[in-house]
């Protein structure tokens, strides 16, 4: 679905208020000790009607709970059906401790979704036919549009090493006051290690499908792989943070198993750092905000023969791989904007959390929001035929914007409105983007 301006948000204003229930335990394992309420079990069923042009009217019910049977995960599944006939269901996990290893966790998704109006940025568009679809420099309406299904499964299993801030500890306690770290820090004293933060070995089986019709055509596209990742969290409150660092570095693998479209390999890494500049005059906390992210293609000149003999590239699907669009990179442009064999990708946030909270009345105290946040933030990135870094830094794509977020049932809860050359985006979420 290709949606404009205030659209973007409104399919997932209902799903925010819902993740505004569930625990912290999203980012980690973690529990919230609140000093004055302590910790709290949770369960929910939330019915929620919404609308948007491209969906129609819809109703939905979600449903979950947090800290039960295990006190760090938590379950979420919510679903809806439209006027349209545009339907999904979606289950989400967090942090199941496996009965085996008690330092291996599970996080799975699964989605199921048929969409009236669905837009993929991929080749195949008429109007288009010298115009690569997702490059750089491709136009903003090449892309195909029709009804659509799109599936996924993910089952990420996390491995925290004995190490760090995870040697002694397994699950982790943040103690908080007004939704402010008190005690519990899990790093950003020094960066070691071996010394402090919590390092983990993640893999990934993942598997999606999605198909558009459109009035010339159908494109279907498959992927299945596993994604090997090591991901070093040296920040003092991953929810929150404030200070301290964050790497990952992955490698994406499709072997074109199955029904894979086709084999591939992308590799990834990703580096964030965070530093606090104080407090000040009605101002509770200050956070400088960098993040850089950086993706190619292995595989993206590999030529293979499918059994027909039609030459084809090894190259992964407009979704996955070296992308940029949507609700964590490239804020502005809509999720899969841009694709090609790399990507580069910059960005830098101002959090200011002021002492001033409008919420702090009886009216909203069942909502808990402890804080609100302002936030100012620039990014620029660009994808590219091959990754060189001259190549990556010239002629880059950007955006800018202003975010307001709120922590809320121990969550941080954002809405980032960001303006790009082409659009501008509403982006509803649960988290920082990073």
């Amino acid at each position: 679905m290709k949606l404009n301006g205030l659209t973007k948000g409104i399919l997932l204003l209902c799903y925010i208020s819902l993740l505004g229930r569930l625990s912290p335990s999203v980012f980690g394992q973690n529990r919230i000790i609140d000093v004055n309420e302590g910790f709290e079990q949770e369960s929910f069923l939330l019915p929620y009607p919404f609308y948007n042009e491209s969906i129609d009217f819809a109703l939905g019910l979600a449903g979950g709970f947090v800290g039960r049977p295990q006190e760090q995960m938590s379950l979420v599944g919510t679903g809806y059906g439209s006027t349209n006939s545009s339907w999904a269901l979606y289950l989400m996990g967090w942090d199941i401790q496996t009965p085996f290893c008690d330092r291996l966790f599970l996080d799975p998704r699964f989605s199921v979704g048929r969409f009236d109006e669905m837009a993929v940025y991929a080749d195949g568009n008429p109007e288009f036919p010298t115009d690569r679809a997702g490059s750089n420099d491709s136009h903003e309406d090449n892309f195909l549009e029709g009804q659509g299904n799109d599936y996924f499964v993910n089952l990420k299993f996390k491995y925290l090493l004995p190490m760090g801030h995870g040697k002694d500890k397994i699950i982790n306690e943040y103690v908080v006051r007004d939704g402010f770290l008190v005690s519990g820090q899990s790093g950003a004293d020094v960066w070691n290690p071996f010394e402090s933060g919590r390092t983990y070995f993640e893999i990934e089986p993942f598997y999606r499908r999605q198909t558009v019709d459109t009035d010339f055509t159908t494109s279907a596209v498959n992927t299945n792989g596993i994604k090997f990742s090591v991901l070093y969290d040296n920040t003092d409150f991953r929810l929150n943070p404030s200070k301290g660092s964050l790497q990952k570095v992955a490698v994406n693998r499709d072997w074109g198993l199955f029904d894979s479209s086709d084999p591939w390999t992308v590799i990834e890494g990703e580096f964030s750092k965070y530093l606090s500049l104080g407090p000040a005059e009605g101002i509770r906390q200050q956070v400088l905000a960098f993040n850089c992210w950086t993706a190619n293609t292995l595989t993206w000149e590999t030529e293979g023969v499918d059994e027909n003999g039609k030459v084809f590239f090894r190259r992964p699907p407009s979704y996955a791989g070296a992308t940029l669009g949507g609700i964590y990179r490239m804020r502005g442009y809509p999720a899969g904007r841009f694709n090609d064999q790399a990507a580069m990708y910059y960005a830098l946030e101002y959090r200011v959390i002021p002492d001033w909270n409008p919420f702090d009345m009886d009216f909203w105290h069942r909502f808990e929001i402890e804080w609100i946040q302002g936030v100012l933030f620039a990014e620029v990135g660009r994808v590219a035929e091959k990754w060189t870094l001259k190549e990556l830094h010239s002629d880059m794509k950007w955006d800018m914007g202003i975010g307001l977020r709120v922590w809320a049932k121990n969550l941080v809860v954002r809405i980032d409105t960001a303006f790009s050359e082409e659009d501008m985006g509403i982006q509803l979420m649960a988290g920082h983007p990073f």
